[in-house]
């Protein structure tokens, strides 16, 4: 069964959109050049468009792909917990995974006006409680607004 980062990359890759990934560049496991890590710490975004050859490689632990800095390629590597961010480049859309968010960057984001953005994983179990699938029909409409809490539009990358 493929993770949840996993998932939520290959159904963008899947629909043609262009991933964009914000990834704690300090997290355990992280490899990526050190000029990156010290530049961008806790926030690199990292976009995976198929339009340039990545070599992209998922498995148990995280995702790996040759990636272009400064004009030149490196392999990096990001585990599944160091990705706190998946999101639509074009459109900015995407999912937050709050337990892999690290605490610097979780302080600096408002909360929105629902509330404290639920985990993800609490998201998934409050579903399977209620015994309703992902969708919003015959949703009351506030377990419909604390479902669409956990997405959030993420603006260029701040």
């Amino acid at each position: 069964m493929a993770h949840t980062v996993e998932s939520a990359v290959n159904s963008l890759r899947v629909a043609g959109r262009c991933p964009r990934l914000h990834v704690n560049a300090l997290g355990e496991g992280v490899t990526c050049p050190d000029h990156i890590r010290e530049q961008w710490q806790e926030r690199l975004i990292i976009d995976l468009d198929s339009s340039y050859p990545l070599n992209l490689q998922c498995d148990a632990n995280g995702i790996s792909a040759d990636l272009s800095f400064l004009a030149y390629v490196r392999r990096c590597t990001f585990p599944w917990n160091s990705i706190y961010v998946v999101a639509d480049r074009a459109t900015g859309r995407g999912i937050v995974f709050k337990e892999n968010m690290p605490e610097s960057v979780r302080a600096s984001r408002p909360s929105p006006t629902t509330g404290p953005l639920p985990a993800r994983s609490e998201m998934l179990a409050a579903a399977r409680a209620s015994g309703r699938s992902g969708t919003d029909a015959g949703a009351a409409p506030d377990e419909v607004e604390r479902r669409r809490a956990a997405f959030r539009v993420i603006d260029g990358g701040t």
